[in-house]
This record gives C-alpha cells, structure tokens and sequence, in this order.
C-alpha cells in the first residue's frame, strides 16, 4: 500500500514540479516537501488543504489513499499578499500598494483584505522567530491578548500583543500597550507614544528549515 510521500510525490511528478516550485505553490521550503515524501513526518492540516486543492483531490486520497484523484474539495485557495514593513509604513492605503508576492490560504471566513508580512526582528520571541509569516486581517479589532501589527508615530511597524490598561486619568481617556514577548524590547505605551493599530494577526506559519 502507498504512504502519503509516495502520493505526493506522485501527483508532484504528474505536475513536473521540482519540490522548490511546489514549496513556493503552498508556502514552504522544499526540505519540508523532501520529508512530507520521504515520510519523515506528516503535513499539518492547513499544507493537507493547500496539497489538496492544488492537486485536485482530496485529504482522504493523500493520507489513506481513499477516493479518486480528481476528486476536487470544497475549498479554495486565496493567495494574499505578502507586504514588507517599508510597503506598510509608507502607504496610505493598504489597497493600492503595487504587490510582487503573494502565499496562499485556504478560503475560510477570511475576508479579501486579509495580508501576510514577515517578522523582521525576534521583539516576539519564543513565540514567533524571524522571518516567521504573520496573516493579518485590517477588519477585525484587537481583544485583550491578540496580537497586532501597528505604525507608531516614526513609522515603525511591530508586531506585538495587545493589551487595554483602561482609563488613564492624567489624560483623559483610555490608554493601551503594545507588549513585545522578548522582554528586552520595550513595551509600547499609547500615553507616551502614539500608534495606530492595522490588523489582528489571525494565522501564523513557520518554516522549520
């Protein structure tokens, strides 16, 4: 009986795709597709999805081999842009930014204006690392503990957690901060730094290698 490497690889060669160029399809590295076929270890859902809709067939046929290969799925992929922080701090509008790069999503309830941007520094490790993609959904707003992108006043972009302090007599009005994990970044206070508030990461991806 097939493993789930020897049908990917499979459906990969049906393709004529190098594993770099199905890496780039669904947002890894080709060691990671290298593994998936040499059953080192196993896709997580979200890459079960995206193998499967690229193909045409389903998660079943990939991981038991049930079902026919055509066999199309009910989902379908998104590709989002992916933005850097200088694209963020300069645009006013986020819409109009002219875009060389895009990864996919699985369609979820995800609306269009959802984007990725790659961690630059490691302000929010152990949790995310450098280079790490963080989705970010401009419509949704931030509860206590999510995390957020946010433009401070000198126009840099951070991701960090979210956290309302309340009501701030000095000022007058509610106050909030921005906490970095890595305790050696600073935590962003809006009563002594203002800052505007993009988007709610909603989905995190990590490559291993």
């Amino acid at each position: 009986m097939q493993t789930l490497g020897q049908r990917l690889y499979r459906l990969r060669k049906k393709k004529n795709l190098a594993r770099d160029a199905l890496g780039e399809k669904i947002g890894v590295s080709k060691t990671a597709i290298k593994n998936w076929e040499d059953n080192e270890n196993l896709p997580k859902l979200e890459y079960l999805q995206l193998l499967a809709s690229f193909f045409g067939c389903s998660i079943e046929y990939l991981t038991k081999g049930d079902e026919t290969e055509n066999f199309l799925l009910d989902h379908d992929i998104f590709f989002a842009p992916v933005l850097d922080d200088f694209e963020i701090s300069v645009s006013q509008d986020l819409k109009q930014t002219s875009i060389n790069n895009y990864l996919p999503i699985v369609i979820t309830d995800y609306d269009d204006e959802v984007f990725w941007i790659s961690l630059t520094n490691s302000s929010m490790k152990p949790k995310f690392q450098s280079n790490d993609l963080i989705l970010i959904s401009p419509s949704q707003k931030p509860e206590p503990g999510d995390y957020v992108l946010a433009l401070n006043s000198s126009k840099d972009v951070v991701i960090r957690k979210w956290r309302p302090c309340g009501y701030d007599e000095a000022t007058g009005k509610d106050y909030f901060q921005l906490i970095a994990l890595n305790p050696d970044y600073p935590t962003i206070d809006s009563r002594f730094t203002d800052f505007e508030v993009l988007g709610v990461a909603i989905e995190h991806r990590s490559k291993l290698k």
